[in-house]
């Protein structure tokens, strides 16, 4: 998509900064995260071009409109990634990785109560997950509700492909820590039909490895799992999993 259609698209609908309201709990995108977010979901011929062109209040209304409005620019975004994308880009090694999540799910989850405390004691719950492309498959985002008994909340998993490195960057933005700065991304790619991710997170103020994978993947179906290691990678807990169902 040109600079032109998004700065159309941006002017068509006044759009505030996501919000989401779910058992008492908002999620405000902070404006001073937007930039690197914003810059790191453009695909190359983009990058430095919005970004120095644009303020960021503009910056702010395009991660808005991803989210905001789904159905519009998830429209744009397949008729973007259709016969209009170029050949060069739509043989890119890894871009279309994450077409298979595209749409509207069920979900169910099984969370461990306590990671790296030799727990055994799981929280299953239902949720729903809606996810579209961005920028022509360059990157795509999750609107995603958890109806985690007594204290639902929601989230956002925004994702950046770097055709470079053929991998993935995800960030993840929780309505239960509004005011926190984001953590690393976790960083991966697919081979043979498995995506796995890595970065840092933090386990009772102690610094762990941690791990995406996304398996077992038809056009109907998924399975993500989360771990942690204590141990740099030597061993693995398993802390959530979650199996989608699609619903559209």
């Amino acid at each position: 998509m040109g600079i032109h259609k998004w700065h159309a698209l941006t002017q068509s609908k006044r759009v505030a900064l996501v919000q989401f309201d779910s058992g008492g709990d908002d999620e405000r995108v902070s404006a001073n995260r937007i930039p690197s977010i914003v810059e790191n979901c453009l695909p190359p011929q983009f990058k430095g071009g919005i970004v120095s062109i644009h303020h960021r209040s503009v910056m702010i209304a395009l991660l808005s409109l991803c989210l905001a409005a789904p159905g519009q620019l998830a429209a744009q975004s397949h008729q973007d990634s259709g016969p209009g994308m170029n050949q060069t880009e739509s043989a890119v090694p890894g871009l279309h990785d994450f077409d298979f999540l595209v749409g509207q799910w069920q979900a169910h989850h099984r969370k461990l109560k306590h990671r790296l405390a030799n727990s055994h004691e799981w929280t299953e719950f239902e949720g729903t997950l809606f996810n579209q492309p961005l920028m022509g498959s360059y990157s795509n985002v999750d609107d995603t509700v958890l109806n985690v008994p007594g204290v639902p909340y929601r989230g956002v998993a925004l994702r950046s492909f770097d055709p470079k490195a053929q991998q993935w960057s995800i960030w993840w933005l929780d309505s239960r820590t509004p005011s926190d700065p984001l953590d690393p991304p976790m960083i991966g790619s697919f081979h043979n039909g498995v995506g796995t991710f890595y970065g840092d997170d933090t386990v009772n103020g102690k610094r762990v490895r941690a791990r995406f994978i996304w398996s077992n993947i038809t056009p109907t179906s998924g399975h993500w799992e989360q771990a942690d290691s204590p141990d740099e990678g030597k061993t693995w807990e398993t802390n959530w999993v979650q199996d989608i169902t699609r619903v559209q």
